[in-house]
């Protein structure tokens, strides 16, 4: 087992901040790549809606995510090891794959695993925009962010 990603939040405040902290990178980066583009002011103010930079945020905040990787005996292993149980996993994908990327919550408690035989990078996109999507847009919509 080994660990992809920078980021994995204890409580939801680390996540909010981190979150926060994502935001002025996303306006560079979407600023940046519409110079690349080639927009002038005008398409770049008709075309870069706050839900663009919103998506940037959101795409960057999840592709921090720290996300395990291993077989199903280490996923179990790491399960049983873990304050999580069965009932808290959230698993995406085949049973009838061997490999395994996960993602813990602690705050939420839930755990984000998706199966994958042969892409642990493609499966650990996945997951974090599953992860994402599930959880932690739920937690920072919800403050108002």
């Amino acid at each position: 087992m080994h660990t992809r990603g920078t980021f994995a939040p204890e409580s939801r405040a680390d996540a909010l901040e981190r979150y926060e902290e994502v935001g002025p990178v996303a306006q560079v980066v979407v600023r940046e790549a519409t110079k690349a583009m080639e927009f002038d002011a005008d398409e770049y103010d008709e075309r870069v809606t706050p839900e663009v930079v919103q998506t940037a945020r959101d795409a960057a905040f999840a592709e921090l995510l720290a996300v395990h990787v291993g077989d199903d005996g280490e996923f179990d292993a790491w399960l049983a090891d873990s304050e999580f149980d069965d009932e808290d996993v959230v698993r995406i994908g085949s049973e009838n794959v061997e490999n395994v990327v996960w993602h813990p919550i602690p705050f939420a408690d839930t755990v984000i695993a998706a199966t994958y035989q042969e892409e642990p990078d493609a499966a650990a996109s996945t997951l974090r925009r599953n992860a994402f999507g599930r959880v932690y847009r739920e937690e920072f919509y919800e403050s108002g962010r």
